[in-house]
């Protein structure tokens, strides 16, 4: 039952309504303070501050109250709802909800109640349970029930509707958060990104005191690639809900994206400190400690997400991608039988089926590790999206705009800030290790994978009346517009750079599509072409499960196309830029360390310095699969590997033809 309101109090709970309605939280806390230090039995006002507090986020104080609440009257519902969503902001799941059952049993017309108790059982793994709770909810909450018919408007792909039903909930109630993040949602699906930022800002200014909506703001620049603006909101959700776990897993991942290392293996530390079992935690902290050269502790934090998440595929993978590192034959039992079972989610299941690759190639079984590599990159290939036409298409229209004639009519010797250096090429042709050599030396900071000159050129012309886009929207621009564009470029990368050394790598292996862009925009940059065997090239992308893109590499014909493709981009450039590209083929690196490195640095520009011979000794964060090579000396194993998988070959050999 509720607890109902003494008359001698009503003044006192009607005036801090009054504050809570005006958003004036501060206020209706220190009036609720008051109340208690003259009327210390005032259970209302005792349950009120509780709730107030947890609003706040002062958890411990929070709880304290509602304990003293529910003491002093254990049949009031709403205190033993608050308490189940402050233990389910701690990750404290099975606690939770223990009390909205209490919660429940004393008021089961409390909708709130249902829908917290759903989600606590959805965190504890009951899924039935949580979806009996969540549909009572709906019935309890007649703008909720038309709110779930909306979400199943869009999942069914009726936008349009949802958006109408979502409008009607808007009329009666217009600050219902749910129908705004659906409309955002809506948005987004339809491209119409600036009106879902508008609705996403609105919910975060409606709701100044709450996390989620600073982290669904968040999620949604993340995707637009706006990282620095992303890790911005999501300081703020941590700021608000120190104690959320999800607010600090969600900053150390925008971190790592910007390759702060430090700051988000923090974040991670701190996440895992509220909620020692989260696997995307352990995860991510395993990934951080791997690309900053610590590989036991990688491997005790991969282990431990294991143990914790026996069907997550992705620490399986995470463990198996370790050069070297060897499943027990017990384990490899394990992780075949699950594959066998059927019941793994396709995700995981592809991750299994590489990390049981790699465990094979280990072991020198290499036709079962094929026969896992081909499955998996078969299963892998049903999930993405790739189109070889579209690609040859594309190269068709650079070709034919960045001419010989064009590149010399708008070239510019002027440049634009802190010089550049573009490694670019096929995956697994060595580019790491060229960063690698460069970023030893004094005057360069490896800046990693950048993704901002692919997303600056596509973003050219998107909004022009005449749909002309890149490239042949550069046709039209002057030099200052050119050189602006270039600024640009400097100004977002300079999220990624944390030294102020006078050059920096971008080793984005997709660039080479754009060596002219950058030829036009960055004419102080220096482009450097990794090259390597086409076939080991090619076996190496379709031994590797990207954790996103490089959508070429999961079908041998398709890669091997995709190979020409740049091949034929390289010789366009060779022939309209002649000089400016430095071809840097990686077994001559194996083969002659210190006349490949001469080379390197001559064409830079920059002086000699023995630290980029001896490239394994820095202690850089290397965000890439060969992290772990670039912290040995040079070896040979990597030259030829692909004589392996020989018999497996024969598609790509006849379509890689034109170029062995």
């Amino acid at each position: 039952m509720r607890m109902e309101r003494n008359p001698d109090h009503k003044d006192p709970m009607e005036r801090a309504s009054r504050f809570i309605n005006a958003g004036q939280i501060d206020r209706a806390e220190q009036h609720c303070r008051q109340v208690i230090e003259e009327e210390p039995d005032n259970i209302n006002i005792l349950g009120l501050l509780g709730a107030i507090l947890l609003k706040l986020q002062k958890i411990d104080e929070a709880e304290e109250y509602l304990l003293r609440t529910i003491d002093a009257a254990p049949t009031f519902a709403k205190p033993h709802e608050d308490l189940g969503m402050l233990y389910l902001s701690l990750n404290q799941a099975e606690r939770a909800s223990e009390f909205f059952e209490k919660s429940i049993n004393l008021d089961p017309t409390q909708a709130s109640a249902f829908f917290g108790l759903a989600n606590a059982l959805l965190k504890t793994g009951k899924t039935k349970e949580a979806k009996s709770a969540h549909r009572k909810f709906l019935e309890l909450s007649p703008g909720a029930e038309a709110l779930a018919e909306a979400s199943r408007q869009i999942k069914e792909g009726q936008a349009k509707r949802a958006g109408e039903i979502c409008d009607e909930v808007l009329k009666q109630d217009p600050e219902n958060v749910e129908a705004l993040r659906l409309l955002a949602r809506i948005a987004t699906d339809d491209q119409q990104h600036v009106i879902a930022e508008g609705l996403l800002r609105k919910i975060v200014q409606m709701s100044p005191t709450q996390s989620t909506p600073c982290m669904d703001l968040g999620r949604f620049l993340i995707e637009r690639g706006r990282i620095p603006e992303a890790v911005d909101i999501f300081e703020k959700a941590v700021e608000l809900d120190p104690s959320n776990a999800n607010t600090h897993l969600l900053l150390a991942d925008a971190l790592a994206i910007l390759g702060h290392s430090a700051d988000a293996l923090a974040s991670y530390e701190k996440c895992l400190a509220i909620a020692p079992e989260e696997p995307s935690a352990l995860l991510g902290r395993g990934h951080l400690l791997r690309i900053r050269g610590h590989r036991h502790e990688a491997i005790d934090s991969y282990k431990r997400c294991v143990e914790l998440r026996p069907d997550f595929g992705g620490a399986y993978w995470s463990l198996a991608s370790l050069k070297g590192f060897e499943f027990p034959d017990k384990q490899l039992a394990e992780m075949q039988t699950r594959i066998e079972s059927g019941q793994l989610d396709p995700e995981s299941e592809i991750s299994f089926r590489f990390a049981l690759a790699r465990a094979f190639e280990v072991k020198g079984d290499f036709n079962e590790a094929w026969q896992q590599y081909e499955t998996g990159n078969e299963q892998m290939r049903s999930r993405v999206k790739y189109d070889p036409v579209k690609t040859e298409a594309e190269h068709d229209r650079l070709i034919n705009v960045f001419s010989a004639d064009f590149l010399d009519r708008m070239c510019s010797d002027e440049a634009v800030g802190p010089c550049p250096i573009f490694v670019l090429g096929v995956p697994r042709s060595g580019s790491t290790l060229i960063e690698q050599i460069l970023a030893s030396h004094s005057m360069v900071e490896g800046a990693g994978e950048l993704p901002h000159i692919i997303m600056i050129s596509a973003a050219l012309g998107k909004n022009r009346s005449d749909n002309l886009v890149y490239p042949d929207v550069l046709i039209e621009m002057s030099e200052e517009q050119l050189a602006s564009i270039g600024k640009s470029y400097i100004y977002h990368t300079g999220a990624h750079r944390l030294e102020e050394t006078p050059n920096f790598t971008d080793k984005m292996p997709a660039n080479y599509s754009h060596a002219g862009f950058i030829y036009l925009t960055l004419p102080n940059a220096k482009i450097i072409d990794a090259r390597r065997d086409p076939i080991d090239t090619c076996v190496g992308n379709y031994r590797q499960l990207f954790a996103q893109g490089k959508n070429q590499s999961y079908d041998l014909q398709e890669l091997g196309e995709y190979y020409l493709q740049y091949r034929r981009m390289m010789d366009h450039w060779d022939e309209v830029l002649p000089g400016r590209i430095l071809r840097v083929q990686y077994e001559d690196v194996v083969g002659n360390l210190e006349q490949q490195v001469r080379r390197i640095l001559d064409y830079c520009e920059l002086p000699w310095e023995d630290a980029c011979l001896k490239y394994f000794e820095s202690d850089r964060a290397v965000n890439t699969a060969s992290s772990e090579q670039v912290r040995e000396p040079i070896y040979k194993d990597a030259i030829g590997y692909w004589k392996n998988y020989e018999s497996h070959l024969d598609e790509l050999l006849e379509v890689l033809a034109p170029v062995l």
